[in-house]
């Protein structure tokens, strides 16, 4: 029987610990996808205080939402307002659209506790469908209509 120096037997062990933590960390050497997935407008289990544009907002007062608005009367009541919002789904759409290099978007803050920063949402409603600028990426916005979400929007 052939027997294996000590130093054989170490590179062979420093070869098998090298293909093992190789094999762990496969999935970090492998190309990640850039795309970005369907998702819900607001993120899913997280309690939203505050959605504001402008000088508008919608604010959670105890268990009932309020519309805190120049406008005297809204075509939306607050809680169809804020379930226009949960239902909203964000689009994934590659590039930036042509039709909003020149447009103004309307920026939405959602305010989410526990976050010291707002999440912060652009809408350009000059296009159709909408479209959205969220977190780098761009979407369009679909199962809600921008009046639904901003009804104080002239």
């Amino acid at each position: 029987m052939a027997r294996i120096s000590q130093r054989a037997m170490n590179n062979v062990v420093i070869v098998a610990m090298l293909l093992m933590i190789a094999l762990f960390n496969i999935d970090s050497f492998l190309p990640k996808q850039d795309i970005a997935q369907y998702q819900s407008l607001l993120p899913q289990d997280v309690y939203v205080l505050k959605i504001e544009h402008d000088e508008n907002s919608l604010e959670r007062s105890g268990q009932v939402w309020r519309q805190r608005t120049t406008d005297a009367a809204l075509s939306v009541p607050p809680d169809r307002q804020f379930s226009a919002w949960q239902k909203a789904i964000l689009e994934p759409i590659s590039g930036v659209p042509q039709t909003v290099s020149s447009m103004q978007p309307l920026v939405v803050v959602v305010w989410v506790a526990g976050q010291a920063n707002g999440l912060v949402y652009g809408f350009y409603p000059s296009t159709s469908p909408t479209v959205v600028k969220y977190d780098g990426n761009w979407y369009t916005l679909t199962n809600a209509e921008l009046d639904s979400l901003l009804p104080w929007k002239h």
